[in-house]
């Protein structure tokens, strides 16, 4: 029997994923410490008619995505970069579909 800390730990990871899966643009800001403003982009990008304007906004939006997840990845513990790092040999698999 799974530990009740277990059990927890899955729902809060299952509730992030279907989240993540109803609102696409969540996992953009997820790990990102330019989070505030790929949303203020996103905004921007809803109201802006100018298509080259457009452009320079999604150029930003994807600079400012990728510096985000550098900048969270140089804060985050040691562990997090090595699995980053060398990635995984787990195999996931999902039951019941």
């Amino acid at each position: 029997m799974p530990k009740r800390r277990d059990i927890a730990d899955y729902y809060i990871q299952t509730l992030a994923q279907a989240v993540a899966q109803k609102i696409g643009y969540i996992s953009d800001y997820a790990c990102n410490v330019n989070a505030d403003k790929l949303a203020q982009i996103d905004i921007l990008l809803k109201q802006v008619d100018d298509e080259e304007v457009k452009e320079q906004l999604k150029l930003a939006r994807e600079i400012l995505k990728r510096q985000g997840e550098a900048l969270w990845f140089m804060q985050a513990g040691e562990l997090t970069n090595l699995g980053a790092k060398l990635g995984s040999k787990i195999v996931e698999s999902e039951w019941g579909k």
